[in-house]
């Protein structure tokens, strides 16, 4: 005869709830910022240009005609650490995308023909400084809303110190759901706690207020 366990799922809040009213436990901010200041280009600072082919920054945009290296920064980026970058982009002929840093560290698929999207391009950096960069120096159009954050290697995902578990997360100042279906989804591998954004391109400022008992 087979013996069946059922055990409840583990609801974190009522836990945690339940630990601060018998001990007490420590809170405190963590935060997660782009690593890119003047991501969307609404000023001409911050953002070294290419200097291969004519690449301006005006009207919100970075604009660019025949070149290679199209913008790069001096970021908080630890080498051998796993980043998504992602970034608006308007083209006028085929043209693949990559991101440098003492060399190539990541191409993105072909982009077929003329256009406009979105691109995300999970990269392990080996350099502080953040380069994006066409694969041909051909690329002419423009480039904005750059944002680099921490990845799990696909999308971006957010690392708890170790010990810590997120309570709740803002995304610019505005409390966020939990749930697959909803802000934000929180896993745990045995050693540390992430939290990863269900939105394509978090706000630019993510604060998550942790706990450790």
């Amino acid at each position: 005869m087979g013996i069946t366990i059922s055990k409840p799922p583990i609801n974190l809040r009522e836990e945690l709830t339940e630990l601060k009213a018998q001990q007490g436990y420590e809170e405190r901010q963590f935060h997660f910022d782009n690593l890119v200041t003047n991501g969307t280009f609404d000023t001409d600072t911050d953002w070294t240009k290419g200097t291969v082919g004519t690449v301006t920054i005006a009207g919100g945009v970075v604009n660019a005609t025949n070149v290679t290296t199209i913008v790069e920064q001096e970021t908080s980026m630890i080498s051998g650490r796993t980043y998504v970058a992602t970034f608006d982009y308007t083209e006028s002929s085929s043209q693949r995308f990559r991101i440098e840093g003492n060399g190539n560290l990541s191409i993105s698929q072909v982009i077929s023909g003329t256009g406009s999207g979105t691109l995300s391009l999970p990269f392990v950096a080996n350099d502080p400084t953040f380069r994006l960069a066409a694969e041909a120096a051909v690329f002419t159009g423009t480039i904005d809303n750059v944002s680099v954050y921490p990845s799990d290697g696909t999308d971006v995902a957010f690392t708890m110190p170790k010990g810590w578990k997120p309570l709740h997360v803002y995304d610019d100042g505005v409390l966020q759901r939990e749930g697959s279906a909803e802000d934000y989804e929180v896993t745990f591998d045995g050693f540390n706690y992430y939290v990863k954004p269900t939105v394509a391109n978090p706000g630019a400022r993510n604060t998550v207020i942790g706990v450790r008992a």
